[in-house]
């Protein structure tokens, strides 16, 4: 019987429950970064807000997963807390839409999903981990379900058809 949880902004979640699938509604901007060793079916998930932890303000609490540079590092020692393997893992991410757009194109300042996506490129890369598949861009809002069985990311556009990567 598979069982789902859901993953809030700025939260990160690790299981190797092969019948759990992770539930991530509401993606617009944020990155939605999954990590799943594809032998030991272990996965992990961060539901990434912002491209970078310097932009919070004073006093602003630092949810796990909110900024990218902090987000994957966090995301990496769930994973292997879980028992994921690093060798046998392949990481897939979704989101990073341009909702709005002030005139400034894909050089706008504020297009902060493609900073998110650029920024858990970088994170990534820094920790020896390639994105092997990515849905990101675009201007539409989506929902996510990680499927730990399979690894699978199940995208719903809104206001459009289901698929998978």
């Amino acid at each position: 019987m598979q069982r789902t949880e859901q993953v809030e902004l700025g939260e990160i979640k690790a299981s190797s429950e092969k019948s759990l699938i992770f539930v991530l509604p509401g993606i617009g901007t944020g990155i939605v970064v999954a990590v799943y060793d594809v032998q030991n079916k272990v996965g992990a998930v961060a539901h990434v807000v912002l491209p970078e932890s310097s932009l919070a303000g004073p006093g602003n609490d630092l949810l796990p997963a909110k900024y990218a540079n902090l987000a994957v590092p966090a995301l990496l020692n769930a994973f292997s807390e879980a028992g994921g393997d690093k060798q046998s893992s392949v990481v897939r991410m979704v989101g990073g839409a341009q909702l709005f757009n002030f005139g400034g194109g894909g050089g706008n300042m504020l297009n902060i999903g493609a900073r998110n996506a650029t920024a858990i490129r970088a994170a990534m890369s820094k920790q020896g981990f390639a994105i092997e598949k990515a849905d990101t861009g675009g201007n539409k809002g989506k929902a996510v379900r990680f499927v730990l069985a399979t690894g699978q990311m199940v995208i719903c556009p809104i206001g459009g058809t289901e698929y998978s990567i």
